[in-house]
């Protein structure tokens, strides 16, 4: 059996920034076999372990995949886009105005019907309209609801000042917080 030269193997470190892993990720598949492990001789030093190129290149290729080719369908220019081609309009308003064609089966005029979606719907109400409605408040959304410091409140509760209950972290009334 003839001698492999390992001097073109890769060391751990080199061969998890190559496939995209960590260290202790290249240990386990090596483990698994793979990629191929060997232990290359240093003099005045323990061996290193050092790993197969090929094997590392491998790796690298099955996890970066290429995407899939980005294809666009041809769309005639002269009449105008209603689907089967047959002059039937196949667009439909849904409840909240939005228009919407039957025919959007593509990838990118679902993108782009889902974007004017979210593009008409009203906005979130504010952090502090959606606190002033809530009845029972976290400690920190009673800091902000309140504006005193995180300290301050924690005092008032050990102080009995202000009650509030444990339950996998404080949980504060409302209405016992406005009467501090």
């Amino acid at each position: 059996m003839t001698e492999t030269d390992l001097a073109d193997w890769l060391p751990i470190a080199d061969a998890a920034l190559a496939i995209g892993v960590s260290t202790r990720t290249v240990e386990r598949l090596a483990k698994a076999s793979r990629v191929e492990q060997r232990l290359r001789p240093q003099a005045g030093s323990p061996p290193v372990a050092v790993y197969n190129p090929d094997d590392v290149a491998r790796l690298a290729s099955e996890r970066r995949r290429s995407p899939a080719p980005f294809v666009v369908g041809a769309v005639p220019i002269n009449r105008p886009f209603n689907g089967n081609g047959n002059g039937q309009d196949l667009t439909k308003t849904s409840a909240g105005g939005l228009v919407t064609s039957l025919a959007a089966h593509d990838s990118i005029s679902q993108f782009f019907t889902l974007m004017c979606h979210i593009l008409q719907s009203p906005p979130s109400p504010p952090v502090a309209e959606s606190l002033s409605e809530r009845p029972v408040l976290t400690l920190d959304e009673a800091v902000r609801a309140s504006g005193w410091s995180r300290t301050y409140l924690l005092r008032k509760i050990h102080g009995g000042a202000l009650k509030a209950e444990k339950d996998r972290g404080w949980k504060i009334r409302r209405k016992d917080l406005e009467q501090l």
